[in-house]
Order: C-alpha cells, then sequence, then structure tokens
C-alpha cells in the first residue's frame, strides 16, 4: 500500500507541475539520437505500429519528467532500459516520470512504445496514405509549432533540437521503405515481410526526418563533390524511372553550382522520393519527397528540385531557429532557383526570374499575406507566405549586388560552415556577412529586412552644371515603409539613339532621407535619347520594367506592367520602355494640383526610342475592387466608392506638373461603382500617367501661392528637431506621421510661433512627415531620426 501510495503521490504532482514542464522542457534535455522502428503495412488500413527508442542528455540538476510531443498517436508504454515508467498523455503530448533525479550531463534512455493512424495537417504537411503510397511531410502550415515530426513519432518538435536516426521500417513485400542517410542492409522476414534500414550521421531537427514507403526502384551514381563523392539516389516506381532520370538530367549541373558558390555538400547523399503530392516538394535531409507530377521527363519543375536541394545548404545544414526567420531558410531556397538558371542557362535565365518574383512581390505580397510585411519576425500565419519566400529571394538578390559577387559567394560560405549544423537568426548572418564588406549592413537589415513595405527611387530630375558635370537627382518614395535605405549602388541606364546602352553604376547617399543626387559624366547624358535606372533590378526597386520593339502594327501586351498598347503606325522600329511604380509618383508641393488627390498606389512612366512617324493608342485600366481571388487591390485605396470622379493624369516629366489628360475614352465596366474600367489614351506620348480623384481636400496649393517650405535642423535628428517655419502663415495644426500614415505629434500653432523643438528621443528609428495645415492649404516634408 505505501508504494502504491507513494506512486500515485508522485504521479499527482506530476500532472499538477505538467504546464510548467511544458515550457521548460527544450531547455532541460538534449535528444542526440532517435532510433525509429516502424511497420507501415497494409496500407488501406492508414496505420503504423512502432516504436522509438531515444537517447537524450540532461541539461540541468534534479531532471525528474519530460515532455515530448505526439500528436494524436496511441502511446502503449514507456520503458528506461528495462524499468516501466509512469506517463501521461495529452492529444498532442506524452509527458513521463522518469525513474530517478538526473543530473545535467547524465544520458537518459526511453523506448516509447505507440500506434495508431497519423494526422494530416489542415493546409499542408502530415502523414499521408494515397494508393500503394504512405509518406509524412515534415511541416505542418496551419500547426503552431509548424514543424512536424510529432505527427508519426514522439520528438522534441522545434527548429532547434538536432539528433542523428535509425530507421528500421517494415513493409509488405514489394514496398519499399525509403529513409534519410545511407542504406543498410534489408532484413527479410519469416512472414515475407522486408525491414528496411537507414542510418543519417548527421543531426537535424525533427522535420527533416523521413519515411517514405512504396514499389520503388532506386537510381544510384555517384558525385564527385568538393570534399567527397557521395552517393545520389533518386526513388521511384519502375513505371517512373525513365522520366525520373530525364527530368533530373541537371542535377549534377545544381550540385556544382551550389558547391562552388556555398561550399561542400555536408550531408552523406542526395536523395529524392517521388510521392503522390501535388503541392510542392519537401526538403526531408538527404531524402527529398518530391511530386511525381513533376516527374514528367521534361525540364519544367527543375527549379523546383534546385529549390529543395539548395535547403542542404540554407536550412538543412544551418537552420532557422524560429519560424518567424524562415526567410533564411525559404527565402535563400527561392533565390536559389534563380542562382541555379544562371549556372545553367545564363545571367539572363536569373534576371528573368528575378523579374518574375518581383512582379509577384510588388503586386500580390500584400494580398496574399494580407499587408504589407517585414521579413524577419514574419507571423506564424504567414511563415510560408509570399514575403517570405519571394521577397526573401529578392532581398539575398539586393544582398548580392551591394556586396559584390565576390564578397557576398565568401561570405556565404563563411557563414554556412560556422553554422554548420547549427540554428541560426538573422542577426548571425548579419554580423557574419558584414565581415566581408564595408557596406553598412546594420541599416541594410534594418530597412530591408527588419522593416516592411518597398522603397521607389525615382529619378527626378537632370541638371547640367558645366561640360564636365552633370548631377541627376533621386527622390525615394514610400510604400508602407518607416525606414528608408540611405545609401546604396545605383545602376544608370543611358540609352542611345543607335539602341547601344551605357550602364554605369554611381554611389548615392541620402541627402535629406529621401532625396539623392549624384555627380555624372555630361558627355554620357549628351549622348542619351533617354536616361534609367536600376534597369535589371540589381536592386530591388518598387517598381517592374518592360520593353518591347516594335516592328509592325497591332496591339502588344505589356504585362509586366500592366499596360496594353496597340501600334497604328510606325517606320521600322520603335523601342518602348514602360515603368510601373508601386508607389506614388514625386511631385513638389509648388507643382502640386488644386483639388484632385493623385494615386499613392501606382504610376507609369512611359519613354524609349520612337520614330516620329509612331503613333499608339493604349490602355490604362483601373481596379479598385478587392475580391478574394487573383485581382483587384491595384487602386482600392484612391478609389473608395465610385469611379465617377476618377481622372487619368499626364506630365512630360517630373519638372512639370500634372495634368489632367483629355484626350482619352473612359470606359466603364460593368457598372460606375465596381470601380473597374479603363482609359482608352488615343495618343500615346512619353511620360508619367498616373490616376487621380477629385478631391477638394486633396489641395495642397498651387503655383500662384507663395512657395511654402520649411527649415528642419538637425536631419537626421537625435533626440531634438528644431522645426522652422519659412513662410507667413494663419493658426493651424502642425503634424509628424510615420511613414504607414501613423500620427506620431500633433500641436497647434497661433499666427505669431514659426519655430518649434520637438523632442523624438523615444520615436523609432526612420522616416517622418511633417505637415503643416492651415485655411490656405498644407505643407508637407519628410526627415529622418536615427
Amino acid at each position: 500500500m505505501k508504494k502504491l501510495y507513494l506512486i500515485l503521490t508522485l504521479a499527482f504532482v506530476f500532472i499538477f507541475t505538467n504546464t510548467q514542464i511544458h515550457a521548460e522542457r527544450i531547455d532541460s534535455i538534449d535528444i542526440l539520437h532517435y532510433e525509429i522502428t516502424a511497420t507501415i503495412r497494409n496500407l488501406s488500413a492508414k496505420t503504423i505500429s512502432c516504436s522509438v527508442k531515444l537517447i537524450a542528455v540532461a541539461k540541468f540538476n534534479q531532471t525528474t519528467n519530460i515532455t515530448l510531443d505526439l500528436l494524436k498517436l496511441t502511446t502503449t508504454s514507456v520503458q528506461s532500459k528495462s524499468q516501466t515508467l509512469f506517463y501521461t498523455v495529452s492529444d498532442s503530448t506524452v509527458r513521463i516520470l522518469l525513474e530517478k533525479n538526473y543530473q545535467a550531463g547524465d544520458t537518459i534512455l526511453l523506448t516509447i512504445t505507440y500506434q495508431g493512424t497519423p494526422v494530416l495537417d489542415g493546409s499542408w504537411g502530415g502523414f499521408y496514405f494515397n494508393g500503394t503510397y504512405a509518406f509524412n511531410m515534415g511541416v505542418g502550415f496551419t500547426h503552431d509549432p509548424h514543424t512536424f515530426g510529432r505527427c508519426w513519432f514522439p520528438c522534441i518538435d522545434n527548429f532547434t533540437d538536432r539528433a542523428t536516426y535509425t530507421f528500421h521500417i517494415t513493409t509488405d513485400s514489394g514496398f519499399m521503405a525509403v529513409c534519410n542517410g545511407l542504406q543498410k542492409p534489408k532484413t527479410i522476414n519469416a512472414d515475407g515481410s522486408i525491414t528496411w534500414h537507414w542510418l543519417l550521421s548527421e543531426t537535424i531537427p525533427t522535420y527533416l526526418a523521413s519515411v517514405a514507403v512504396g514499389k520503388y526502384v532506386l537510381i544510384q551514381y555517384d558525385f564527385y563533390g568538393k570534399q567527397s563523392t557521395y552517393p545520389v539516389i533518386l526513388a521511384a516506381e519502375a513505371k517512373d524511372t525513365a522520366n525520373l532520370r530525364a527530368s533530373f538530367i541537371k542535377l549534377t549541373n545544381a550540385l556544382q553550382c551550389f558547391e562552388e558558390r556555398f561550399g561542400p555538400y555536408l550531408f552523406d547523399r542526395v536523395g529524392y522520393v517521388a510521392v503522390p503530392f501535388n503541392s510542392g516538394a519537401m526538403e526531408h535531409a538527404g531524402n527529398i519527397a518530391y511530386p511525381i507530377s513533376a516527374v514528367d521527363g521534361s525540364s519544367n519543375s527543375e527549379t523546383l528540385f534546385a529549390h529543395e536541394l539548395s535547403h542542404h545548404w540554407w536550412g538543412n545544414q544551418a537552420t532557422c531557429s524560429t519560424a518567424g526567420d524562415m526567410w533564411l531558410n525559404e527565402g535563400w531556397a527561392s533565390f536559389c532557383e534563380a542562382l541555379f538558371l544562371e549556372c545553367v542557362y545564363g545571367k539572363e535565365a536569373y534576371n528573368n526570374d528575378i523579374n518574375t518574383k518581383l512582379f509577384t512581390v510588388l503586386r500580390w505580397a500584400h494580398v496574399h499575406d494580407k499587408g504589407y510585411r517585414a521579413l524577419a519576425d514574419a507571423p506564424t500565419q504567414y511563415t510560408y507566405g509570399t514575403h517570405v519566400y519571394k521577397k526573401g529571394a529578392l532581398i539575398v538578390h539586393t544582398l548580392r549586388t551591394v556586396m559584390g559577387d565576390s564578397s557576398f559567394f565568401d561570405a556565404c560560405k563563411s557563414y554556412l560552415y560556422k553554422n554548420r549544423f547549427k540554428d541560426v537568426n538573422s542577426l548571425n548572418i548579419r554580423d557574419e556577412f558584414q565581415k566581408f564588406t564595408t557596406y553598412d549592413l546594420t541599416h541594410f537589415f534594418d530597412s530591408w529586412i527588419f522593416d516592411k513595405g518597398h522603397a521607389d527611387l525615382q529619378l527626378t530630375s537632370v541638371n547640367t552644371v558645366d561640360e564636365n558635370k552633370t548631377i541627376l537627382n533621386f527622390n525615394q518614395m514610400s510604400r508602407w515603409k518607416s525606414l528608408l535605405p540611405k545609401t546604396f549602388p545605383m545602376p544608370v541606364n543611358y540609352h542611345l539613339a543607335n539602341g547601344n546602352v551605357i550602364n554605369k553604376i554611381v554611389n548615392l547617399n541620402a541627402v535629406n532621407g529621401c532625396e539623392f543626387s549624384a555627380e555624372v559624366n555630361t558627355a554620357d547624358v549628351k549622348q542619351a535619347a533617354f536616361i534609367t535606372i536600376n534597369e535589371e533590378n540589381l536592386l530591388m526597386p518598387g517598381k517592374t520594367i518592360e520593353k518591347q520593339i516594335i516592328k509592325t502594327t497591332g496591339t502588344k501586351n505589356f504585362n509586366n506592367v500592366l499596360l496594353s498598347i496597340t501600334t497604328q503606325q510606325v517606320s521600322d522600329s520603335a523601342l518602348i520602355y514602360v515603368e510601373h511604380h508601386f508607389a506614388a509618383p514625386f511631385q513638389t508641393d509648388a507643382l502640386s494640383l488644386k483639388n484632385i488627390r493623385v494615386s499613392n498606389e501606382r504610376y507609369w512612366h512611359v519613354d524609349g526610342l520612337w520614330p516620329t512617324s509612331f503613333k499608339a493608342t493604349a490602355f490604362f485600366n483601373y481596379d479598385g475592387s478587392t475580391p478574394s481571388g487573383n485581382s483587384g487591390y491595384l487602386d482600392n485605396e484612391l478609389i473608395t466608392v465610385t469611379e465617377d470622379s476618377l481622372v487619368l493624369l499626364y506630365r512630360v516629366n517630373n519638372s512639370g506638373s500634372f495634368k489632367v489628360h483629355t484626350d482619352n475614352t473612359k470606359q466603364s465596366g460593368g457598372s460606375k461603382t465596381d470601380k473597374l474600367g479603363r482609359f482608352w489614351v488615343n495618343n500615346l506620348q512619353k511620360g508619367d500617367y498616373a490616376f487621380g480623384i477629385y478631391d477638394k481636400s486633396a489641395s495642397l496649393g498651387s503655383t500662384e501661392k507663395e512657395v511654402r517650405s520649411f527649415k528642419i535642423y538637425p536631419n537626421p535628428g537625435d533626440g531634438l528637431v528644431h522645426v522652422n517655419l519659412l513662410f507667413e502663415h494663419k493658426a493651424g495644426t502642425l503634424e509628424v506621421t510615420d511613414m504607414n500614415g501613423q500620427l506620431i505629434f500633433t500641436d497647434m500653432l497661433s499666427v505669431s510661433i514659426n519655430e518649434l523643438i520637438i523632442k523624438t528621443a523615444s520615436w523609432k528609428a526612420g522616416s517622418y512627415v511633417i505637415t503643416f495645415k492651415d485655411e490656405a492649404g498644407k505643407v508637407s516634408t519628410v526627415f529622418i531620426v536615427n
């Protein structure tokens, strides 16, 4: 009775303290090895019967209990050596009372036996049974944490607990189990079943552990890598092997590409296993689960196998420590899609892929992910969103540009080597890369990675000083961004009349937060028919670009810039160059239109080399709708009720003001309230086109009024900012907002007050808009707080 009483008392204490234990378990033990023994037979039953032996080390003294993650499978016993242990279960955990107190450094040996039907994630991931296949996909998109080892074995299920693995998987005759690591000799059992043995010697987190059961045959060959020779194993049903070979014909190219730029492949094999899954692939270490639909004999999906392979550097070798830093895994792997194309097909293929991602990000990322989001610390529901994948790739591409290839790839190798088989965060990669460049990566990361939104740099004027020197002036417009980039190398492209292009790089440093200038050679400017910046998108811009050479009449769709142009007359050929800016056009207060609010969402810049006979019409489509599908969200901030007051605006260049464009036909969609329609421009001209809407409150003054401006110092400010109003004014309101439009400061100014000191010490570093409003109108400018 006393023994039973003691056990029940300990069990009560154990259950009572489980909530604290669960939070502490990651820090209390470190699992070093999992040995998974599983029977996966009679696949139509959709069940597994398993045991797991784990080797763990206590990290603290007085370790008496542990909690393991196991999701909705039935635990039947827990043993330590030969002793049966007390445990409790929930639908997601197994809580184990150890047989003694373990001290820091002590080894804990446990065997957990369990069975049942593994679960699926509601969106993506889990353990699948499909016909003659059974396989896991190691993350769950809608589960938190996303790591999903717990759907098929008890574990510490997070991104940081790494272990080695042994697998013993028993299947029916005619089936094969393919797992991580190297294959060991199989065992043919007395009942005709087969047990397949695999050993993984490198440590991985739980989400990278893998099993796939099917009627597999293996394609095997060796790859001679930079550090060693290792096997390549491709698994598929016999009927799919010919297509498998053809679809993976450039796998060796991908391995060579990544080893050359990132360092040696460190896992004991390269492997892909074909599974009936049509929603992507999963980068299980050395055993990538790959969709059968992508094994079609073509090269159509080769960026998919390159993406998953690259995870063996970005994600499997150095793993994000939290889901919030998933861009370190998925953003880099998405960048590697473009890098693979560059290695195999050349730089143009790389640029095309980057441009495709750029359009997706600017057009759709904020729609798909329900807002503009920073890369770092992404909310869990957007861990696998468009920002993390595609914007992540673009920021890596931009980092490559500002560092230069030599420094960038040297930094990649160093970072990956120092963090091999470790977990990492955004600060780790920032600090390591900083060792390889003089470029300020702290500000780069603050602006591009830790801040949301995007910036759009616009060439606003070209001022020739003398025969040797011309000044290019730029203004940076923000789209939901609070901290704008302050320095970067900017490509300038001089288009000559003969079609040639002179490409130069100018180093830009912010003069006044949003303003930049650069001195260039007057000779380059004089011979240029037109000038563009960042035409190859070497940096992530806030614009998309498309250019076409037109030789015949007819309609051409410029899909990348959301424009259709119909050529009515052309002699020889015409180069049409169009930019679609996903930001407001820069305009000074003095040139602003009265009673018309210009779109903050987008505008077009049209240029090119046009013969004098060239004539074309164009469709500028507006769409203020907010549907749930893949349309809308282009002009929904401008068109809030009806398009009755919507107009098309035009200006020749930034030195002039927008005017209402009248040589067009406005065509509404189904109704005047559906916010859909187009302006059919009868005679397309070079210049800027934007949408505007009549709004009496939008007036910022006119060219007939006194030019009103501020003097702000110091700028950037640090603690205190002095504001001088350099004009006479009526009593009014002074407001400061951040770049998201959030009001930060407000004060009333009487007629006699022209100077104010604002305390900014507690403000977040970034750019701010200061606005003064009185009965004469309003005037605004931007300043920076360090």
